[in-house]
């Protein structure tokens, strides 16, 4: 079965938008900054819902084409997926085994704050390289160096931007 192509009409097309807002706008309300915990992402469930709900009832679109959509696009990020779960579990290895904090701790030591951001530039540059991953960067060295940063009283914002 080929997909449908119709453009919706706007005012069709905002009702999943105005839901959304509207879930997230309670979410916040009722749980602050723990909304991320888990009701933001209801919130999201729920407007998906919506727009599903209003495709296959106003424009006829059978669930069939829904679920096809969804294997394709499963197909084209399964390799990103894995890359990002090597990524957190690396990550958590790291700060499990004491990895980062045994970084932060000689970083603070060896490490000038004269020449902090240049060095923290290079040294992701470097493991961007070997490893062939920003996110991994990030997500390791990158935590370290924030923490090396904050203790030698540089700015969170520069330090990130030299990591990125």
């Amino acid at each position: 079965m080929e997909p449908v192509n119709r453009t919706p009409h706007p005012l069709i097309a905002i009702i999943p938008v105005v839901v959304l807002i509207g879930f997230l706008s309670v979410v916040i309300t009722l749980f602050g900054s723990d909304s991320l915990n888990g009701g933001s992402q209801v919130a999201l469930l729920m407007g998906m819902a919506v727009c599903v709900s209003l495709s296959m009832s106003v424009y006829r679109i059978p669930w069939r084409t829904f679920e096809q959509q969804i294997k394709k696009t499963l197909g084209e990020v399964s390799i990103t997926l894995l890359i990002l779960l090597c990524v957190g579990m690396l990550a958590g290895s790291w700060m499990i085994s004491g990895v980062v904090p045994t970084l932060i701790y000689y970083g603070v030591q060896i490490m000038s704050p004269q020449f902090f951001l240049v060095s923290s530039c290079v040294i992701c540059a470097l493991v961007s390289l070997l490893s062939g991953s920003s996110w991994t960067t990030i997500a390791t060295i990158g935590v370290a160096l924030l923490g090396i940063g904050h203790a030698l009283g540089v700015s969170e914002a520069w330090t990130a931007g030299a990591i990125i």
